[in-house]
């Protein structure tokens, strides 16, 4: 009897390391509209998480953020342009972190306008 009530301990305790082991890496995404607005998901429940927004190597802003009890988060940069920043990460507790992949920048954001050539003399 013994052995079979631990077994079954060890198996509960199994399941509970796997579940915890293969939980999705979070992410951050950026929502839509005219200022920059971030969500980050799959972090840790009511953890603190930085969160910084860079734009050629200077730092825009570094905020912190506490998520939900699902983990998540939304943070709204009403002086920040949606295409403002070049990199956004979240660092959350341990080795948590994510970041906005460089390739919604590229689709998103279209380079400026090429420079007008200088006016050519008549």
């Amino acid at each position: 009897m013994r052995i079979a009530v631990v077994t079954v301990l060890a198996i509960c305790a199994g399941a509970l390391w796997a579940s915890t082991a293969v939980a999705a890496a979070p992410t951050l995404r950026i929502v839509p509209g005219l200022s920059l607005t971030v969500q980050g998901a799959g972090f840790l429940p009511r953890s603190l998480v930085r969160l910084r927004v860079t734009d050629s190597g200077s730092v825009l802003r570094v905020v912190s953020v506490r998520t939900g009890s699902r983990g998540g988060f939304l943070v709204r940069f009403a002086a920040l342009e949606t295409c403002s920043p070049t990199a956004i990460t979240a660092t959350g507790p341990g080795v948590r972190q994510a970041r906005v992949p460089l390739a919604w920048f590229v689709r998103e954001c279209p380079p400026p306008p090429p420079l007008d050539p200088a006016p050519t003399p008549y």
